[in-house]
């Protein structure tokens, strides 16, 4: 995946979930738009370097989106984790992953009560997948999520069902760095979350990880991670 034209920054603090304030390199204070969920925690870090994105609109609240951010022992991670989903769809599209090799990708399918990310499909042959963006890496192991999701646990739940139905479901995880060597759920930080992926993994339900090149001119899937859970 290609990125944009990216303004250098440095970061100065998070406002709040989805803001942080930076300082531009050409000079000046500005906010930017976080896009994710997450805590990003080990990531933003006060001073640390990082790259936006200008908004299409001047007249927007935040007038800069935060893509990237430098880490501390050296490497980039991506800071939007929407982008997960559009590396795993650009991966199946080019027949990147063993895993899954389906022609037909429909995105934000309805099951149930929730909305699924993508279904897969070759002929008769459905496979339902549940993307999930990893940011924290420690150790060399990638863990999700970074703060509490009681949405998380939803999608898992629908994931099982559609494999007692006789559908093939996983959850895929995506390192946005380079330094996850394996994955494993974080247990200290939502521990109802690791139990609820064991669960629907004995159920059925496939758990594959994958981490990702990044760079300031591109992200994509570069290798499939071994999972502990």
């Amino acid at each position: 995946m290609k990125l944009p034209y990216l303004t250098p920054a440095t970061f100065i603090k998070r406002n709040n979930r989805f803001s942080a304030g930076v300082r531009l390199d050409g000079g000046g204070l500005a906010s930017a738009y976080v896009p994710t969920t997450g805590r990003l925690t080990g990531v933003l870090r006060p001073g640390c370097r990082a790259w936006l994105i200008p908004a299409d609109d001047p007249s927007r609240k935040t007038p800069y989106t935060m893509a990237l951010a430098a880490l501390e022992n050296g490497g980039l991670c991506s800071t939007n984790a929407y982008l997960a989903n559009q590396l795993f769809k650009e991966a199946v599209e080019n027949g990147s992953l063993a895993a899954f090799k389906y022609p037909i990708i429909e995105s934000e399918v309805s099951f149930g009560k929730s909305r699924l990310d993508f279904r897969l499909s070759a002929g008769n042959q459905a496979c339902w997948v549940e993307v999930k963006s990893v940011t924290y890496v420690e150790d060399g192991i990638g863990r999700f999520p970074d703060a509490p999701t009681s949405r998380g646990r939803k999608h898992l739940a629908e994931l099982a069902n559609l494999a007692a139905s006789g559908d093939r479901a996983s959850v895929v995880f995506i390192a946005q760095r380079e330094d996850a060597q394996k994955f494993a759920p974080f247990e200290v930080v939502d521990p109802a979350f690791a139990q609820t992926l064991r669960e629907v993994h004995a159920k059925g339900v496939e758990v594959h990880a994958y981490g990702c090149h990044v760079s300031t001119e591109s992200i994509e899937i570069n290798q499939e991670l071994p999972v502990d859970i």
